[in-house]
């Protein structure tokens, strides 16, 4: 399978998989979330997130400026991270939270720098 094909698979997965988890009522949320930091956990998933944003529009688009790729990619999964805490609005249980809105864009910002360096990294590396 291409890389183009792996990082467009990968972004829909774990898009649906974060809507999987918000659709999940409040009541229902398994005990083990229940003791881990809920703040710790929208950083971690949101840097996934980005980490495969990230790869997806380095690949599609080939961005070669810096600042194009790491604004793109922290406005499209903090739109993402509006748009799944609104969706909890319908959950049972759930309620959105600017806070959790707040470690998403940080789990985005990280990737997408962390990110844009290994990206330029690996290109330094194909040009040697």
């Amino acid at each position: 399978m291409k890389a183009l094909s792996v990082a467009r698979v990968s972004l829909v997965f774990f898009s649906l998989l974060i809507l999987a988890g918000s659709s999940v009522p409040g009541e229902s949320i398994p005990e083990v979330f229940e003791l881990t930091p809920d703040k710790l956990i929208h950083c971690v998933e949101y840097f996934v997130l980005g980490s495969a944003i990230i790869y997806w529009l380095s690949l599609e688009f080939a961005i070669k400026k810096t600042y194009k790729l790491i604004f793109t990619t922290i406005l499209i999964g903090s739109v993402f991270g509006i748009l799944d805490e609104n969706y909890q609005r319908f959950t049972p249980g759930r309620t959105p939270d600017v806070w959790d809105w707040v470690l998403d864009t940080i789990g985005i910002i990280s990737a997408a720098i962390i990110g844009n360096y290994l990206i330029k990294r690996q290109t330094n590396k194909k040009t040697l």
